[in-house]
């Protein structure tokens, strides 16, 4: 039987953790590409989320997209499924406004840290780092000064004392007040501006790119140039719903034809990505409205998947 050596094994395990370390670094470099999937299965016709729907989000890495990007969910039971095509689990919030009025930020944060986020999302592993908020409320930001403290609290807990990188989603496609405290926000969030560009309006421009383009670049400058927050904080985030025509506002398919709507997501697609946004967040897989079949709501899945974002 051989003489253990410590120096030597203190050494060798030295090396092991540095090794395991720099593979952990390398492979937590993932595209800004953010996916909310949860699960809704069977639920109904018109609103479900089931294995197939989430597997063409779970898109495998390859040579041209070796990163990986990241699925926002509302459990870890996919963790497995995810991290075996080189892609990430983050966490999905979806009442980040529950509770106002009657609960402190830090009694908030600290719900949702401990209530959800390590109640639903450490069976399989450690908690995700990342984690989404829905949504900043339309009727409280841009007039109620508590309440805007009150988002800014809850993200400063989630960042600085669980070690979050928070997203929180927008329903402002263009700000022009409250300077001071969408910038404090960017401090410790980034900013998922809901910009939606319907299929019925991307097909009255005749699809073109640099229609969409310029909608969204009316979004990018309120954010960046009017209220004055990093551009490295502002991603964008796209509806893709099977909408029918009576959506007021509007978002998603709009009813449009099956070419139409692929036209569509192309079209936006590509002035997202040519507009440099620095993430971007895909939203409403599970509606379907118009209830056009599994194999359509997947083909569309895919239209989207094979372009370059952000």
């Amino acid at each position: 039987m051989k003489t253990s050596n410590p120096i030597k094994n203190s050494l060798l395990l030295a090396m092991a953790l540095t090794l395991a370390g720099l593979t952990f670094n390398a492979r937590a470099v993932f595209d800004k590409r953010f996916d909310i999937c949860t699960f809704c299965c069977p639920c109904s016709t018109t609103n479900h989320m089931c294995q197939s729907q989430f597997d063409a989000l779970n898109w495998a890495t390859n040579a041209s997209r070796p990163n990986g990007h990241m699925v926002m969910m509302g459990s870890d039971a996919h963790r497995s499924d995810l991290n075996g095509n080189g892609n990430f689990l983050g966490a999905y919030y979806n009442t980040l406004n529950d509770n106002y009025g009657s609960w402190t930020a830090t009694q908030k944060a600290d719900d949702i840290e401990n209530n959800y986020i390590i109640a639903n999302f450490t069976s399989s592993g450690v908690k995700p780092t990342w984690v989404s908020l829905n949504e900043i409320s339309t009727g409280l930001w841009p007039s109620d000064a508590t309440y805007r403290a009150w988002v800014i609290a809850i993200c400063t807990r989630l960042k600085n004392t669980y070690g979050h990188s928070v997203i929180i989603f927008s329903p402002f496609p263009n700000p022009a007040n409250n300077t001071n405290d969408w910038q404090s926000l960017a401090g410790v969030a980034y900013i998922a501006v809901e910009k939606y560009l319907d299929g019925k309006s991307i097909n009255g421009s005749g699809n073109s790119v640099s229609w969409c383009q310029s909608q969204y670049q009316s979004t990018y400058d309120s954010y960046v140039t009017t209220v004055g927050i990093s551009s490295a904080k502002l991603y964008l985030t796209e509806h893709f719903a099977q909408s029918v025509s009576t959506q007021s506002p509007a978002f998603g398919r709009e009813g449009v034809s099956y070419a139409g709507w692929d036209n569509a997501i192309n079209a936006r697609s590509d002035a997202a990505h040519n507009i440099g946004f620095a993430g971007f967040c895909s939203f409403g897989w599970s509606g379907n409205s118009m209830g056009v079949s599994d194999t359509d709501l997947i083909h569309f899945e895919n239209t989207y998947t094979a372009k370059t974002l952000p």
